[in-house]
């Protein structure tokens, strides 16, 4: 983990794998033919051999498809040997409880994470039972006393599963975080947050949020390592099957640099 302040902190950030207890198991809500679990590994497989820079991997949401034991036991082992520390929180197709009791100790369910000073701050937005992002009072208020307790000088990230602002698609707005307005009351309020990522839409997305000030905060939408759908579409319209992962560059001044970047086919096909 880097702490020197001289030094850039590199994470990833991947989202949306939709996994199943069995690797040969194509992803039901598909109109093409895609193995969640294949498509994890590929990725996993092809970021391993580049760890050397990097100081950690995320995990947005969305883990599963099948919201069972056995598909977090199959998550925890494809996930293992992967040799970097790895956050997750849940998306609205995981159940917190059964990720917290089968990834395993390697794998973290945190709050924050702090790298010298960076700070990562983890909402879980997954209401039971539901597609959309919901935040309550308790997190509200944890949030709040976490952006606060951040010292001058010092920078935050927020991660969470469902996206803060609207991304042009009428349907998959419908299913963006609820509470827009009080995330963004107390977020903007604290010039130390940077930029926002989420999952859940399973597609590229850079957008902002512009604060009463005139500050700008940036929010990056991550694809997914399985299926990506079209954007700015009103209805669920299929995009692409390359799987896909965000690069994150925090930089000692206060910067930072973001890509996303596609897994050809060819090279996924090496991994089946």
């Amino acid at each position: 983990m880097t702490t020197a302040a001289s030094k850039s902190v590199r994470l990833w950030q991947i989202s949306d794998s939709h996994c199943y207890p069995d690797d040969s198991t194509p992803l039901e809500w598909s109109t093409e033919t895609v193995y969640p679990n294949q498509s994890l590994r590929a990725v996993l497989n092809h970021l391993k051999v580049q760890v050397a820079d990097h100081d950690a991997l995320f995990i947005t949401g969305d883990l599963a498809q099948e919201e069972t034991a056995q598909t977090y036991q199959r998550i925890k082992v494809l996930l293992d040997d992967f040799p970097l520390p790895i956050h997750v929180l849940p998306g609205n197709h995981d159940i917190p409880e059964l990720m917290q009791a089968h990834l395993g100790d390697k794998i973290t369910l945190p709050s924050q994470v702090s790298f010298g000073q960076w700070h990562a701050i983890l909402l879980d937005t997954h209401a039971a039972g539901k597609p959309d992002g919901h935040l309550d009072d308790a997190q509200f208020n944890q949030l709040e006393q976490q952006l606060r307790a951040i010292p001058g000088g010092e920078f935050a990230i927020i991660l969470m599963h469902h996206h803060p602002i609207d991304i042009g698609s009428e349907w998959m707005d419908r299913m963006g975080l609820q509470q827009k307005q009080r995330f963004w009351e107390i977020v903007s309020t604290f010039n130390c947050v940077k930029a926002v990522f989420n999952g859940h839409i399973h597609q590229a997305f850079h957008g902002e949020y512009r604060t009463a000030s005139g500050c700008v905060i940036p929010v990056f939408g991550t694809p997914a390592t399985c299926i990506q759908l079209k954007p700015t579409h009103p209805v669920f319209e299929f995009d692409h099957l390359r799987p896909a992962w965000r690069e994150i560059v925090l930089h000692p001044d206060g910067t930072l640099e973001t890509e996303v970047h596609y897994l050809e086919l060819c090279k996924l096909s090496e991994h089946d």
